[in-house]
Parts: C-alpha cells; sequence; structure tokens
C-alpha cells in the first residue's frame, strides 16, 4: 500500500510523557472531564476536589494551567461519584 506525505507524517500516540508533568489548559482540562470551560469554572469555585491550576505567568491575563494527573484524578472521582449515585459501588 503507498502511503500518502500525510500518512507519513502522522506520529504515534505519545506515551513517554508522565501525566505528572504535563500542563493542559483550562479549555482541554475541561474537554477531558467532559464539561464546557464554563461549567469546569463553576466546579472550580464550589467543589474542593476540582483542580485549581496555576498562572503559567506573572501578568493578569496569564493563562491558568493544570496538571494532568490532576485533571485525571478528579475525572475518576466525578466517575465514582457517578457509580455510587447510581448504586453501582
Amino acid at each position: 500500500m503507498m502511503q500518502t506525505e500525510t500518512s507519513k507524517r502522522e506520529a504515534p500516540p505519545v506515551k513517554r510523557f508522565d501525566p505528572k508533568y504535563v500542563q493542559v489548559s483550562r479549555k482541554e482540562a475541561a474537554a477531558i472531564i467532559g464539561r464546557s470551560p464554563t461549567e469546569f469554572d463553576r466546579l472550580r469555585k464550589r467543589d474542593d476536589r476540582c483542580p485549581k491550576g496555576h498562572k503559567a505567568g506573572n501578568g493578569r491575563m496569564a493563562r491558568v494551567m493544570f496538571r494532568l494527573s490532576d485533571v485525571y484524578r478528579y475525572s475518576e472521582q466525578l466517575i465514582e461519584d457517578a457509580e455510587q449515585a447510581d448504586g453501582r459501588s
């Protein structure tokens, strides 16, 4: 089978990065937990378990970034909450 230029450039999934050391944006964190960025902001204010993130700079408009492992942990907690509410655990 002949490969196209596009298929040659596609990289395999990255497996060498530890989620503890990877930072994701607010929008990416929201997508990981299946919420909109606005709902994610509400969760950050309401739920003490939700990652608060950290500013990626000193300026007032600096982006807030989140540690990927913290977002994964919070997602797992949300799933466990939903399972308990459904009586599955």
